[in-house]
């Protein structure tokens, strides 16, 4: 029988206050499928949350006089053995080609995710990008229109089984927004970075307020996207960027500090679970420290092992090995996407998502450190889903056939194989490779099993989450308590914003223009946007001193005040006259650009701090 590896519960919760609530749950079921016609398991105990423990659902006490966990908590805690035992249960049922279909995410809109598809494949999921979001006649996102079609997407995909398919997408905030206005658009990830650079250096030196600030904004995105029908969310990145010389990652990054980007992708981790949204941290071995895009090339990571397990891999490890840290508590993460990097230290010239050293590196990672730390992570290997990256990217494509590349990363170690080229493709050639034998069965079922407990486990996330009450919410974390975050999406973004906002070069206390102003680069949008903000607030538009918006990571501009909308790299080489400013926004969300002319009016000061070297300023730069 298969064990699960999620975190110790004697990490977090007495033994006798578990007990208590098991008994205290016996007669509970868990959520069936999405049609609600099976009974399921109650989650067993398994490791604590990040919460701060709560009465059970009856306000029963531990035997110790401790409050017994409630229902919510012991479903963040992970997938109960009853869990795994029942999707071992369910992938017994299937023959090789079910077994193939369930561990392959189409491209919705491509060959394969028509309903039809779907069933016929046995498919596990659909991923949405952009091209598949239809366009409402004002412009925006016809969000009715696209949540009738994940709706019959999703009873295609779970027709006939006792379990929630695969309803993914990319949503970061910043550029990587698959799913825009009306809803609410999020600065980048690196506005969080930004914010807890400032905080840290003020006030909050333990980073606590910019932590809450992260899971509360991924809470309230990732519910934005429950409401719409997804069930996954390929995100954080808790890539560590080195900066200008990183062309893919940039603003996707929280920070160039390894620490810091482990602190706040538990945090964002946390927050998209609380919404009942599977994350899905990436890109391991790391995105960020390398000098090619994997979109067009396979980059090569030439660090060396000692090396990446300090920089790149420190937040997965923080993930993965789920220890608490900075106060927290234990956090199960139930997936991780493995990118295409190559790194010869562990394989020369084979790109991580086909490379075996780099699944069995990446598992490692939930080991625990030495004999000090036993126990603190259940003492094996990850055992949770680790999903490819995009197989149709570059870095692949230039190396393996359409069909190739899902075998080569299912023998691997794969699990979840993310937009194949040609789905039929794919699941033909997983068949024929299990048949022959370069797959071995074994390896398809464990990667089937994995993606059932996990989206069995997501069943009852999302039901216990939807029975809970705001008292149970939040003793397990949910919901933030009295005086932190927000809980209104625009509103907690425009926050993010203006905790974000860095004067990198200018006045701190004093505005930076006066009663009118020019503004030139960026989008159109960009300039309307702006122009609306400063209008709200009584700053003319059409005279006076020049804004520069620089739209790109690396452009360089020149004005009064220079403000970058995204990474601040191209600070570095813009040029203001004396008495000029230069801005770090790291966003171009309307309530950015509010935060941002409140600054230039002198009506708020800029907390933040960069989270990287820009040129000359070192990381921790601003007022």
């Amino acid at each position: 029988m298969k064990t699960s590896s999620r975190p110790s519960l004697t990490a977090a919760l007495p033994v006798t206050v578990l007990l208590a609530a098991a008994l205290a749950l016996t007669s509970c079921t868990a959520p069936g499928g999405p049609g609600g016609n099976t009974t399921g398991t109650t989650p067993a105990p398994g490791s604590g949350t990040d919460g701060t423990g709560g009465a059970g659902p009856d306000g029963a006490d531990g035997q110790d006089g401790e409050p017994a966990p409630s229902a919510l908590e012991l479903a963040l805690a992970g997938p109960s053995m009853e869990t795994e035992e029942a999707a071992a249960e369910a992938v017994a049922q299937m023959d090789t080609a079910e077994q193939a279909g369930q561990v392959l995410v189409g491209q919705l809109g491509a060959a394969g995710t028509d309903p039809a598809s779907i069933r016929e494949l046995n498919l596990g999921g659909v991923i949405v990008m952009g091209d598949a979001v239809p366009e409402a006649a004002d412009g925006t996102d016809d969000v009715d229109a696209l949540t009738a079609r994940l709706d019959q997407t999703q009873q295609a995909l779970s027709a006939g089984r006792d379990w929630s398919g695969i309803v993914s997408v990319d949503q970061e905030g910043g550029l990587v927004a698959r799913v825009q206005e009306p809803l609410t658009e999020w600065p980048t990830p690196m506005s969080y970075g930004a914010a807890d650079a400032g905080l840290r250096d003020a006030q909050d030196e333990d980073g606590k307020e910019a932590l809450q600030l992260a899971a509360e904004g991924h809470r309230l995105m990732a519910a934005d996207l429950a409401e719409l029908g997804f069930t996954v969310d390929f995100a954080p990145s808790v890539d560590v960027t080195i900066g200008a010389d990183d062309p893919a990652i940039g603003a996707r990054s929280f920070s160039s500090d390894p620490e810091r980007v482990a602190e706040l992708g538990r945090a964002a981790t946390r927050g998209l679970l609380n919404a009942g949204v599977l994350p899905a941290p990436k890109h391991f071995p790391g995105h960020g420290s390398v000098t090619a895009d994997s979109h067009v090339t396979a980059p090569v990571q030439a660090a060396s092992r000692a090396e990446l397990q300090e920089r790149d891999w420190l937040p997965f490890q923080a993930l993965l090995a789920g220890e608490p840290t900075a106060g927290t508590e234990p956090l199960y993460t139930p997936m991780v996407m493995m990118g295409h990097i190559v790194v010869p230290e562990l394989e020369p010239e084979v790109p991580a998502s086909v490379s075996g050293p780099a699944y069995e590196a990446l598992r490692e990672l939930a080991l625990p450190a030495g004999p000090a730390d036993e126990g603190a992570a259940g003492g094996g290997t990850y055992n949770g889903v680790v999903v490819t990256d995009a197989l149709n990217m570059g870095a692949l494509v230039e190396r393996y056939g359409a069909d190739e590349a899902p075998v080569k990363a299912l023998a691997a170690g794969a699990d979840l194989l993310l937009m194949p080229s040609d789905l039929t493709g794919a699941r033909d050639g997983i068949v024929a490779a299990v048949d022959s034998g370069e797959v071995p069965a074994d390896r398809l079922t464990e990667a089937a099993e994995r993606v059932v407990t996990l989206l069995m486990w997501r069943d009852q996330l999302a039901e216990a989450l939807g029975q809970a009450d705001q008292e149970e919410k939040a003793a397990a974390g949910v919901v933030p308590g009295s005086g932190t975050g927000g809980t209104e999406p625009a509103a907690t973004s425009r926050e993010v914003s203006a905790a974000a906002i860095t004067v990198v070069e200018g006045e701190c206390s004093a505005p930076l223009v006066g009663d009118s102003v020019q503004v030139a680069g960026g989008t159109a949008r960009d300039r309307a946007r702006f122009t609306a903000a400063a209008e709200d607030a009584g700053l003319g538009v059409g005279s006076g001193p020049v804004i520069t918006l620089l739209g790109g990571a690396r452009e360089p501009g020149r004005g009064d005040v220079v403000v970058a909308l995204d990474a601040p790299s191209g600070l570095a080489s813009s040029s203001v006259p004396d008495g000029g400013a230069l801005v770090a926004l790291y966003g171009r969300s309307p309530g950015a650009f509010e935060a941002l002319v409140d600054v230039l009016t002198g009506e708020a000061e800029a907390p933040g701090a960069l989270p990287v070297e820009v040129g000359e300023w070192p990381a921790g730069t601003g007022c």
